[in-house]
Formats: C-alpha cells, sequence, structure tokens
C-alpha cells in the first residue's frame, strides 16, 4: 500500500525480537494515529490505526489482497514469525480515515494520457464530485510516480517518488501537476468503497475492543439493576430484561436470550458468537426498552425510575467518562449518558 514514510516512529524492529502485542498496547495508551506496517519476503501487512484503536487492515500476499478482520488477525498472527520487518509511520487523521476507506477500493480511470487529459482539470472533476480516493501518476521516461491522496474532494496528501526515494506534503502536490504538464505520464483514478471501508472498521473496533465493552456493559447494567431491584423488589429487573431482549431479537438476534450469544447475569456480560457493528445498540435497545417498560409501571405508584436510574448511573459516568465516550454511550443510551 502506498503512503507517506516521513514520519516514523520505527523502522525495520525484527519480529524476532519484537512483541507486537506489546507493541499495539502502546501504541493504544499513547492514542497513536498512523500505520503500523508488516513486512516479509512477498509479503506486506498493514495495520490502520485511528487513536490508538485498528479501525481497518490490508494484507498484500504475492498480489492477493485481503482486508477487513480477517486481515487484522492475520497481520497480527505473521508479526509473530521470525526475521520479518515492523515499522511504524504516524499520520495524520484525514490520512488515516482515507486509507481505511481505500482498503476496498475500484479503478474508476485507468491509463489516461496526459496527451489527451489534464492532470489540473481531471483534479478539479474530482474534487467537484467529492472524490474519495488517489490519482496515481505514472512518468515512464524519469521512472517517477506520483499520488493525490483525496478525501471528501479535499486533497490531504500529495506523494511523489523516484527511484526508491519518496517526497511527500501538500506542496508536492504543485510539483507532480508541474511534471504532469510537461513530459507525458498515466493517469489511474482509484475511487475508495467508503460504506463498506466504515462499516468494516466500526466491526474491527468493536470486535478488538470487545473485553473492556463487556466489562463496561457489565457495570452499566448492573447499576441499574440494582437500582431497580432495590426500589420495585429482587428479580425485578432480571426477568423484565429477558423479556425485553426476546422482544428485541428480531431486529437484533444476537439478543435471543435462546441463542445463548449474548448473557447477562450477577453484574457480568459474556458473549459468544460473531461480533456486528450494531451491537451496543442491540444492547442499549433492550437496557433502554427494560427501563421504560418498569418506569411506566413505577410510576402508578408516585416512583420517578429515570430520575433515580440516572443518579445511580452518576458515579458510572465519572469513572468511566473516559471508557463510555470511546464506545460512543451518550449516542447509544442518550437519556441517561
Amino acid at each position: 500500500m502506498i503512503f507517506p514514510k516521513k514520519d516514523s516512529v520505527y523502522q525495520n524492529l525484527n519480529t524476532s525480537f519484537t512483541n507486537f502485542a506489546e507493541l499495539l498496547i502502546d501504541l493504544k495508551e499513547n492514542s497513536f494515529t498512523g500505520v503500523v506496517q508488516v513486512s516479509f519476503w512477498e509479503y506486506e501487512g498493514i495495520l490502520l490505526l485511528d487513536n490508538g484503536n485498528i479501525i481497518n487492515a490490508i494484507e498484500n500476499i504475492n498480489g492477493k489482497i485481503l482486508t477487513g478482520q480477517s486481515a487484522v488477525k492475520s497481520v497480527t498472527d505473521k508479526a509473530k514469525e521470525k526475521d520479518g520487518a515492523i515499522s511504524v509511520f504516524s499520520q495524520k487523521g484525514d490520512m488515516i480515515t482515507m486509507l481505511a476507506s481505500v482498503a476496498k477500493s475500484e479503478v474508476i480511470y485507468e491509463n489516461l494520457s496526459t496527451e489527451f487529459t489534464s492532470l489540473k482539470a481531471l483534479l478539479s472533476k474530482l474534487q467537484s464530485e467529492d472524490h474519495t480516493g488517489y490519482i496515481e501518476v505514472t512518468f515512464e521516461s524519469t521512472k517517477q510516480a506520483g499520488y493525490i491522496f483525496l478525501l471528501a474532494g479535499d486533497v490531504i496528501e500529495a506523494l511523489l517518488t523516484t527511484r526508491g526515494t519518496e517526497v511527500s506534503g501538500l506542496d508536492v502536490l504543485s510539483r507532480i501537476i508541474e511534471l504532469a504538464s510537461g513530459s507525458v505520464a498515466t493517469f489511474c483514478v482509484y475511487k475508495a468503497a467508503v460504506e463498506e471501508a466504515l462499516s468494516e472498521s466500526e466491526i474491527i473496533k468493536v470486535t478488538y475492543d470487545l473485553p473492556q465493552l463487556l466489562e463496561l456493559w457489565g457495570v452499566v447494567i448492573s447499576s441499574v439493576e440494582i437500582t431497580i431491584d432495590g426500589l420495585l423488589g429482587e428479580n425485578v429487573f432480571l426477568n423484565t430484561f429477558k423479556d425485553t431482549l426476546i422482544q428485541k431479537a428480531d431486529q437484533y438476534p444476537f439478543l435471543d436470550p435462546f441463542a445463548a450469544k449474548f448473557q447477562y447475569q450477577d453484574g457480568s456480560v459474556d458473549f459468544h458468537g460473531e461480533i456486528k457493528k450494531n451491537f451496543s445498540q442491540g444492547v442499549g435497545a433492550g437496557l433502554s426498552g427494560t427501563i421504560e417498560t418498569l418506569a411506566e409501571k413505577a410510576a402508578l405508584d408516585g416512583m420517578d425510575l429515570i430520575s433515580s436510574v440516572r443518579d445511580a448511573l452518576d458515579p458510572v459516568k465519572e469513572e468511566y467518562h473516559g471508557k463510555l465516550d470511546r464506545f460512543n454511550f451518550s449516542a447509544i443510551l442518550p437519556d441517561f449518558f
């Protein structure tokens, strides 16, 4: 995968002597945004990190491309083998977003020539179309190649390679356009599969943060359970929660108690199954539905259950505010966070 390599954090760490898992933990703790590259003979693996979270991956084995969650696992497994190299490059957030999107891309223009097409005009057209992807410019006579990266129509980076060396930065864009106007060059334009890539990224983030997410859901649900049972009686919450999960299972099949994929018991959440990007939305729907049902019953006895639950969750918000923000609980349970 082509990307700028000017801001290196680590270069060519030997996989034989590098604990890859610890490296990823360190990058996560430092909210790193950039690219982790794993290289072997005829092999390249890329992990794309945004604020420490893996959001996509690309694996290239002899020209065979794999992306997404399967690629994340394959690259991390490969990094445990001997005699490979690991390099880490810092990138801007918008560049990582673009690279994650072009993990799956298609060629929309191929081998256009400067004899018939102006690069400047082509770029202007793509900008007007809010294009996300990149232009590859090849200069046959000088063995140079230029790359112009766009995100929603904005040029966010440009890269020029010459016989193994590279320069990058937005100021390089004018140099590429100048070269293209003065010599014969060919263009290929790649368009990102944005929606598919974003969906894939959400699944990856949920999957690889799942232990922390399950722990957080356990804390939240347990706090609600203790409060409701204290007001309405023992096991009132759990019985209603199970009934609500059954009702929500048509929309979120993994919530079906009879499938035994999602389980809550004694303040702990377990999950056994394939993660979907709407995992937290489903759990949130089950919990909020439970609270609403019981709040209506409590109101008949003059109790404000909603306020009691909010009060019970205040300490959770204070202690776990960082994780709640990371997993976007304010959008999942807007009435309580």
